[in-house]
């Protein structure tokens, strides 16, 4: 095993930034490639979700560019398919990959050769084997899966159909 990538800790969070462009830019600025260990290598690139997609398509194609013959990415969350109203500012259906594409489909627009998600039974079993005290076990997963904690007002959803779409994902 051996570092691909360098990142520069300056750079925060790319996934937060108010636009697609400048989420882009960002992504160019915070990540070099280490062409001498990428060479003619098969990477695994492990990442911790992909929201929008505009982070691992740029980072598959930056290790491409910098030899890696095969780019295989695995991501240690479920697929994020719904907008979080609990306090991260992700983005909308429209926005979310996970939401609009299948596995296939996300692998095939950020040019990975596989690519494979934690299931949601498994990231809940992950995270519940880390605490001890069961009363504080109970984590939201609506991004995932779409279930809420709590009721989601009407006047959060910016568009009529995002709000139909998410009242028919809870049956309602």
């Amino acid at each position: 095993y051996t570092e691909g990538l360098t990142k520069n800790r300056y750079i925060g969070r790319t996934f937060i930034n108010p636009d697609d462009n400048m989420r882009k830019n960002s992504v160019k600025l915070k990540y070099n490639a280490l062409i001498a260990n990428l060479a003619g290598k098969r990477v695994i690139l492990v990442d911790d979700s992909i929201v929008r997609g505009n982070t691992s398509g740029p980072l598959v194609k930056l290790l491409r560019d910098a030899g890696a013959k095969e780019v295989h990415l695995r991501v240690s969350s479920p697929p994020v398919k719904h907008p979080c109203f609990m306090g991260i500012d992700m983005a909308t259906y429209k926005q979310l990959i996970a939401s609009n594409m299948n596995v296939e489909e996300i692998r095939q627009r950020i040019g990975a050769d596989t690519l494979d998600y934690l299931s949601l039974p498994g990231m809940v079993e992950a995270v519940q084997a880390g605490i001890a005290d069961s009363d504080n076990a109970g984590h939201c997963t609506a991004c995932f899966s779409g279930n809420y904690p709590v009721a989601v007002p009407k006047w959060l959803f910016k568009e009529e159909s995002e709000r139909v779409e998410l009242l028919g994902a809870w049956g309602n």
